[in-house]
């Protein structure tokens, strides 16, 4: 029973707000740095789940930092999604990460495609809210990170992933 777990039985629901606020401290970072150096290539998409998941979530972390968003388009908008079915398909996460990983991911494609509203002109500057444009804390990045890196130390050899075409990113 992790952390999560405990405080939906003080709540009735996790909600983005709560998750948000809280610092994180990442628990499988060697996991990851395993899966970078192994899996994700210099370009281009994995050969492997694993690889695709931490390269998809590392690509919307720079977006949102490094570029506030105003890039974002359908392939990220289609990573926040393939993120979120694909680690909560997983048997292995509690129905407590599962929601965690649907409310994480859901919100940071919210943010990446109000920053393209605002990109396309269908949001006027004189109203543009700056905190829903990119979500820039590390926390919220770190937890899916986490996700990632505990599906590796439960499924060490890759799991297949068939690269997609319509992937530009």
């Amino acid at each position: 029973m992790g952390i999560l777990d405990s405080l939906v039985g003080k709540k009735d629901r996790l909600n983005i707000e709560e998750i948000k606020s809280r610092s994180y401290q990442q628990k499988y970072g060697n996991a990851c740095r395993f899966i970078w150096k192994k899996y994700v290539p210099k370009c281009g998409q994995a050969a492997c789940l694993q690889g695709e998941l931490l390269r998809e979530i590392e690509k919307i972390r720079c977006e949102a930092q490094d570029n506030g968003n105003i890039n974002w388009d359908d392939d990220y908008s289609y990573f926040c999604d393939f993120i979120r079915e694909s680690l909560a398909g997983q048997a292995m996460f509690s129905k407590i990460e599962k929601e965690e990983i649907h409310l994480i991911m859901s919100y940071l494609k919210e943010c990446g495609e109000y920053a393209q509203k605002f990109r396309e002109g269908k949001i006027p500057e004189h109203s543009i809210d700056i905190e829903k444009i990119a979500y820039v804390n590390d926390n919220l990045y770190d937890m899916i990170c986490d996700k990632i890196g505990k599906l590796q130390e439960a499924h060490s050899e890759p799991i297949v992933y068939k690269h997609l075409e319509h992937i530009r990113r």
